[in-house]
């Protein structure tokens, strides 16, 4: 099926088993996003229990796609295109940030409590927020500094990369347009 939808400044070209969409650095397009997501899913028979899973390590992506614009005062499209094939779905996430280091980990230690977890919890809510657009409102978003380590745990696989004047470069230099996000999950490994 060959479609090209334009709706609420996102476009998507949807052909399965691929798709691509071009989403405004705005808050609003991970709900668009998601939606689209888990349609492509459920068309391509995936478990629901898989399509959750997939769906909060996208959003975590997207969410952290779009703070990386922003950050860097970048208005430019984030483009995110998927395939789905075999019961494998595989996403590139492309966007505008300056990147972070593909070794980074932000890993929070292993609470003693369920005290002490809520405590970690509530000092990382008042150390990470952004202000962040929703439908081009400025919004205070409270980023808990785990999405990517939420994302390693969840997909069979992780890899970042970066570009740089037209190239893909696999490790962050001083200077670089933005980061290229790789993620994989395979239903046959459930």
């Amino acid at each position: 099926m060959n479609k090209i939808d334009a709706l609420d400044n996102v476009i998507l070209v949807e052909k399965n088993p691929l798709y691509v969409m071009f989403l405004p650095a705005d808050m609003i397009a991970v709900k668009r996003f998601r939606r689209e997501l888990q349609k492509s899913l459920r068309v391509n028979n995936f478990p629901e229990e898989d399509i959750q899973q997939i769906e909060l390590a996208c959003d975590e992506a997207l969410t952290n796609s779009i703070t990386a614009n922003i950050n860097n005062y970048s208005q430019e499209t984030i483009i995110c295109k998927w395939k789905i094939e075999a019961f494998t779905f595989t996403l590139l996430l492309l966007d505008y940030g300056k990147g972070i280091p593909s070794d980074k980990s932000t890993c929070i230690e292993k609470p003693k409590s369920l005290t002490e977890l809520i405590e970690n919890f509530s000092k990382l809510e008042l150390d990470c927020k952004n202000i962040l657009p929703f439908s081009g409102v400025p919004k205070v978003h409270k980023n808990m500094g785990q999405g990517l380590n939420l994302i390693r745990k969840i997909m069979d696989k992780v890899n970042i990369h970066y570009h740089k004047n037209d190239a893909i470069i696999d490790s962050l230099v001083e200077s670089v347009d933005g980061s290229l996000l790789e993620l994989e999950f395979s239903c046959k490994k459930r």
